[in-house]
């Protein structure tokens, strides 16, 4: 499949707040020091959220906002010639004909670096079909399976929706070594004191039933 150049147009031209969320997320695991590569950056919707000493570079198949490095990875591999240690894939893979190829030719010219990527797990035929995706992965598994040639130190940080996280290290030839995925939501999602009170809720109504159980014995 080609890319949908005009597609992307509208998006870099967007707002999207949709997927403010998910930038967030990602900018948890970046550090004030890091220089990234956001590969898809599209309106460049992560730099608003990355600490402001960090290093920006954006890498996109469209010109639309100054300062893209311009590449469709469908047609070509090319990485702009700056020094990085992040790469960030959010919203891009799905939309990769060759993600094995990609990844391969990404752990060849980044080796060590850090790489956070999100992948949409959504196993409905059409959700992906109206979402024109490239690939179909429909499990963790499946998509890490495919790539973990590519990848080691692999940490599965979250999980939202059909939405996947992962934040690994990108290996030119070592193959994933560890794995955790038992996400680690508390850590990354704002939403601790909404958990906390849904806890405090169920462990009340547990309470009142388990009563209501001895009551009736």
């Amino acid at each position: 499949m080609q890319t949908d150049i005009d597609e992307w147009r509208s998006v870099a031209a967007g707002a999207q707040p949709h997927w403010e969320f998910r930038a967030g997320i990602i900018a948890k695991l970046i550090r004030a020091t890091d220089t990234v590569l956001d590969i898809g950056a599209g309106d460049q919707k992560l730099k608003r959220f990355i600490p402001p000493a960090c290093t920006y570079v954006p890498v996109d198949c469209v010109d639309d906002l100054p300062g893209t490095f311009v590449v469709d990875f469908n047609k070509e591999f090319r990485l702009p010639n700056v020094p990085f240690n992040v790469v960030v894939c959010a919203g891009s893979l799905e939309y990769i004909n060759d993600l094995a190829g990609f990844f391969r030719a990404l752990a060849a010219h980044a080796s060590g670096r850090q790489v956070i990527f999100t992948y949409f797990l959504n196993p409905k035929k059409w959700r992906r079909a109206c979402m024109k995706v490239h690939n179909n992965f429909t499990t963790g598994d499946a998509l890490l399976s495919h790539i973990n040639f590519a990848l080691s130190h692999v940490d599965i940080v979250a999980t939202r929706g059909d939405m996947i996280f992962v934040n690994a290290t990108l290996s030119a030839g070592g193959g994933i070594q560890w794995t955790n995925d038992r996400p680690i939501a508390d850590f990354l999602f704002a939403e601790r004191g909404i958990k906390k009170l849904m806890a405090k809720t169920a462990r009340s109504v547990r309470k009142r039933r388990n009563a209501i159980g001895r009551m009736l014995k």
